[in-house]
């Protein structure tokens, strides 16, 4: 099976995007008739694992597999696709995970490593509340989907990465022009250069304990008609 078309997965944060991922298998896996709910686990350095679902019981399970590190989620995130075809049954690796997924409405589970992240892998999980959910097309269907998943979600955080540098780069120049615009009424009223201006506004900074554009703000919102506003296009 080829790979599709890339996945939307824009979005403000790693948590949003994750959860639009999660969305993204549980309506794209699935055999006809079969609903599944998915999660995503994604590591991350010094940080609690990053997890997000369609369904709360199933972050659970992932959460709890992820704490103990043994299961298929776990197996997942070193880079081990391993699964549970049948709760019921007895001779599969995990007996333990038998009373817990049975609690939560499941009979099926399949956990499959992503490559998310460089060097390093996240987990998709799939859940399902029948036994043998996953045949041959499914896993088809999940090969694929895992490249497609991890180039979606490397531009979703690309993406995300330049608004924000859009954003403090526009934040910047906002601090600038309000800088320069303060310095040009100080050099009027004080018949001054515009490094003695410039020394003046620092000084009012270090002495009121606050960032230099916020007296230059506060300067010109003193001026008639108060403070321009500058924009900047994107």
């Amino acid at each position: 099976m080829t790979p599709g078309p890339l996945l939307n997965l824009r979005s403000n944060s790693d948590q949003d995007s994750l959860r639009l991922l999660a969305r993204a298998a549980a309506s794209e896996l699935p055999e006809p008739g079969c609903s599944m709910d998915c999660v995503v686990s994604l590591p991350r350095p010094g940080k609690a694992v990053l997890t997000a679902g369609t369904h709360e019981r199933a972050v659970g399970i992932a959460r709890a597999d992820q704490e103990n590190g043994r299961g298929p989620v776990s197996h997942a995130l070193a880079g081990r696709r391993s699964g549970i075809v049948n709760s019921s049954a007895t001779d599969f690796p995990w007996p333990d995970y038998s009373g817990p997924l049975g609690k939560a409405g499941y009979r099926s589970l399949l956990s499959a490593p992503l490559a998310l992240v460089p060097g390093g892998f996240a987990a998709l999980t799939i859940l399902a509340d029948t036994d043998q959910a996953f045949p041959p097309a499914v896993l088809a269907r999940l090969t694929a989907f895992s490249a497609v998943a991890a180039t979606s979600y490397s531009m979703a955080v690309q993406f995300r990465d330049a608004g924000v540098a859009v954003n403090r780069l526009q934040a910047s120049m906002q601090d600038r022009t309000s800088i320069e615009v303060a310095c040009g009424v100080i050099m009027g009223r004080n018949r001054c250069s515009y490094e003695d201006a410039l020394q003046l506004l620092a000084d009012a900074s270090t002495h009121r304990n606050v960032q230099a554009r916020v007296v230059a703000d506060r300067l010109l919102n003193q001026m008639p008609g108060g403070a321009p506003s500058p924009h900047f296009g994107r």
